[in-house]
């Protein structure tokens, strides 16, 4: 397994290449265990998203999920926004891509939301909610 890591104000990226095909990583990091002791996805645009690990909850929804493809030797990708109670959600993605002979690339990127703008239904900082979803779904 090879490890690299980046960090700014606003954005953590994180590589790693893990020795399991795309869709035995796809299982655990959609599964329980990896992002949380306990993570319940629907994983379809706009699904519920729930992370526990011990006292700790965070909530939110996911904005893209495509399972890998073996056949067509696709990668996969998945992305949501979560936050706690109270905190300014981020966005995190996921990124699946074939490397090799049945190794995966894996890149994490958790990045802050623009704090000015509610792009995707996140409440700017003092709006006193904790809604979420994909606004822009509607509008475009």
């Amino acid at each position: 397994m090879t490890d690299s890591m980046e960090y700014e104000a606003d954005r953590i990226e994180r590589e790693l290449v893990l020795p399991a095909s795309p869709e035995q990583v796809w299982e655990v990091v959609t599964g329980s265990g990896w992002l949380a002791d306990e993570v319940e996805l629907d994983l379809a645009p706009g699904g519920d998203a729930r992370f526990r690990s011990d006292d700790s909850l965070k909530e939110g929804w996911v904005e893209e999920a495509i399972a890998p493809e073996p056949v067509s030797e696709r990668g996969g990708r998945l992305v949501f926004w979560w936050a706690r109670e109270d905190e300014v959600a981020t966005r995190v993605e996921l990124t699946l891509e074939p490397e090799g002979d049945d190794c995966t690339r894996l890149r994490v990127c958790e990045a802050r939301a623009l704090e000015l703008l509610d792009v995707v239904g996140i409440p700017v900082p003092g709006s006193g909610g904790t809604s979420h979803g994909p606004a822009l779904l509607v509008a475009a």
